[in-house]
């Protein structure tokens, strides 16, 4: 009995992703993401923390805005195409204070990590040997959080498909860290790990942590990209699936 009310509720979950529009707007949504990122690391004209925050204000920006406008676009399409289908499955009603706590704990979330970064590179110079791996170690950390989110929220609706998606984001996270450490890293002189971080750079110091930012972005958005791609592919899929099982809109005998 347990079991069968346990299924009942994924089922339930499930419904929001019955039509795959989500994944392939989530996947949308990574790819620009992607692409704000790329452009920033082919382009080495600032400084290197200057670059590193105002490339995050960028993503941030570009996050909140394709946010907002994914989750306006998602209610449009299943209140016109979905719906009509296979009717609407209510659940609790989310209020508006839940709605703007989730959007706060999203920008903290990827503002945070970023922050702290910045703060212990700069009064950190011990931490600062790290640097020179970065661009193996944060995607195969990102790959490694998404990949878990995929599949605990596949776990949690019951859907198979996530739980591939799960696996082959962390794959696409492995694969770019390795690509990454297979190139090599440049080396940092040991006065620059020890330098004020918060002044000017000298020329020779910034030759390589200018390559080191754009190995960095360059990575990041083909980790972005790929599970955009991923993305988009399993919800077209789901998409294909659930059209030719609900071709026509619903309607009442007469």
């Amino acid at each position: 009995m347990d079991e069968q009310i346990e299924t009942a509720v994924k089922r339930g979950r499930a419904y929001w992703f019955a039509d795959g529009f989500t994944e392939i707007l989530g996947g949308i949504f990574l790819i620009l993401v992607s692409s704000v990122i790329f452009l920033r690391g082919i382009d080495g004209q600032a400084e290197f923390l200057p670059q590193f925050a105002s490339t995050a204000v960028d993503i941030g920006l570009v996050k909140l805005a394709a946010f907002l406008a994914i989750i306006l676009a998602i209610w449009w399409l299943k209140d016109r195409f979905t719906y009509p289908r296979t009717g609407v499955v209510q659940g609790k009603r989310i209020m508006p204070g839940i709605i703007l706590t989730f959007i706060r704990n999203v920008i903290l979330a990827a503002i945070l990590p970023v922050l702290g970064l910045l703060a212990g590179f700069v009064f950190v110079p011990s931490f600062r040997g790290v640097l020179a791996s970065i661009p193996a170690w944060l995607p195969i950390l990102v790959g490694i959080l998404w990949g878990v989110l995929f599949y605990s929220s596949g776990e949690w609706m019951g859907l198979r498909r996530f739980r591939i998606m799960g696996g082959l984001t962390l794959l696409a996270g492995l694969g770019v860290g390795a690509w990454q450490a297979l190139l090599g890293f440049p080396s940092l002189a040991a006065d620059a790990l020890q330098a004020d971080w918060l002044q000017p750079m000298p020329e020779a110091m910034r030759a390589s942590l200018d390559e080191l930012l754009s190995r960095l972005f360059v990575g990041m958005s083909v980790l972005s990209t790929v599970t955009g791609v991923i993305l988009i592919i399993a919800g077209s899929a789901t998409f294909l699936l659930y059209r030719r099982e609900n071709p026509f809109p619903y309607r009442e005998e007469e």
